[in-house]
């Protein structure tokens, strides 16, 4: 799994089109795929709205996250909601600490991380090495 992770709008989809030119891709935008019959690399992009609408607990979204991306050659696209100023509405508040706790389970899980700020990439983690 690779993770593309930057604030909104940074040029993370971008960055994502540019890395898989001419290599055939399925987007699933805000929807978690529990199963694909995908051949070619899935890419996984909205999760954070995906969490908002569940009506799953956060232990069970997480384990459902985390079972749609086992073993499968996926890029997961996160938008950082975790910065900035603290939400005032506590559902806002709790979506953005369960969405900090999500990604911290992926970042360990992903053999690559890669964050994208305005544009430019950085290298967090390559081969399940933190750099």
């Amino acid at each position: 799994m690779h993770i593309i992770i930057g604030g909104a709008h940074n040029g993370k989809r971008g960055y994502v089109n540019t890395m898989l030119a001419g290599r055939e891709v399925e987007w699933f935008e805000g929807v978690i795929p529990k199963y694909s019959e995908a051949r070619q690399v899935m890419v996984v992009a909205g999760i954070e709205k995906w969490l908002a609408e569940t009506d799953l607990s956060e232990a069970d979204a997480v384990d459902y996250v985390l079972a749609a991306v086992a073993d499968r050659d996926v890029i997961v696209v996160l938008t950082d909601i975790g910065r900035g100023i603290v939400p005032i509405d506590a559902q806002q508040r709790k979506l953005r600490d369960t969405c900090g706790r999500l990604y911290q389970r992926l970042m360990v899980e992903a053999d690559e991380v890669t964050r994208i700020w305005y544009g430019l990439a950085q290298t967090l983690k390559k081969r399940g090495e933190v750099v």
